[in-house]
């Protein structure tokens, strides 16, 4: 006959194994995310899910239906952690904490929010305006310390693959870091203004939200709005 302590740990272990084996959840008791893929044993869903509800409004995930956790060609061809589309977000299954999982859903909900608020975000051309203006400060630091930039465009509010080459290969990241400082809360809110607005609502929630405005007056406003639907 087994002892209590090792019935006690048969219980646990076999707790622990269904955990493991646990490849659905749900968000907000709606939106199904699905584990294609082995994830690091450190990785806790239901931690993450607690800490979404707990700090972010359901109201705000209102186009996404689905979140994938595994292998997907988009994110490897691009070097990316994660990307939106119609409806889902597809996260890469290799992320090594809870943070960087949160990091990205909140991340990948704002493009959506883009695709269904795009006129009331940038209509009005003031973020537009704020950023470009920042890239043109950008640009003189950059040439300040040495940089030919002649043959990129820091005019263009849209993604450039030969822009972001130029920043993380030609400057370096922690060179960049510290060019930036000041004009965007992170180096990569630099690369386009889809990624200005939402690096700075993911910052918004997880990060220091009262630098924000020091960083972007308009974006924070905007950001308000959407937010809080006032």
């Amino acid at each position: 006959m087994l002892s209590r302590d090792a019935v006690e740990k048969l219980i646990r272990d076999s707790a622990e194994r269904s955990k493991r084996d646990r490849k659905e959840y749900h968000l907000f008791n709606r939106i199904l995310i699905s584990v294609k893929g082995d994830v690091s044993p450190a990785i806790d869903f239901d931690s993450i899910i607690a800490d979404l509800e707990k700090y972010m409004p359901p109201h705000l995930f209102e186009e996404i239906d689905d979140i994938f956790i595994g292998s997907f060609s988009e994110n490897d061809d691009r070097a990316l952690e994660a990307h939106y589309d119609s409806g889902a977000i597809y996260i890469t299954s290799d992320l090594s904490s809870n943070r960087d999982y949160i990091e990205n859903i909140v991340h990948e909900t704002a493009h959506s929010i883009e695709e269904r608020m795009g006129l009331t975000i940038y209509g009005d051309g003031k973020i537009e305006g704020e950023f470009l203006g920042k890239r043109e400060r950008l640009e003189s630091r950059i040439r300040a310390e040495g940089f030919e930039t002649s043959g990129i465009d820091f005019s263009n509010p849209e993604y450039s693959e030969k822009l972001d080459l130029f920043f993380y290969e030609d400057i370096g990241y922690k060179k960049l870091s510290n060019l930036t400082m000041g004009l965007f809360y992170s180096p990569y809110a630099a690369t386009s203004l889809r990624e200005y607005f939402a690096n700075g609502f993911e910052k918004y929630f997880l990060g220091q939200r009262q630098y924000l405005p020091k960083i972007g007056q308009h974006l924070f406003i905007k950001l308000e709005e959407i937010i809080t639907g006032e």
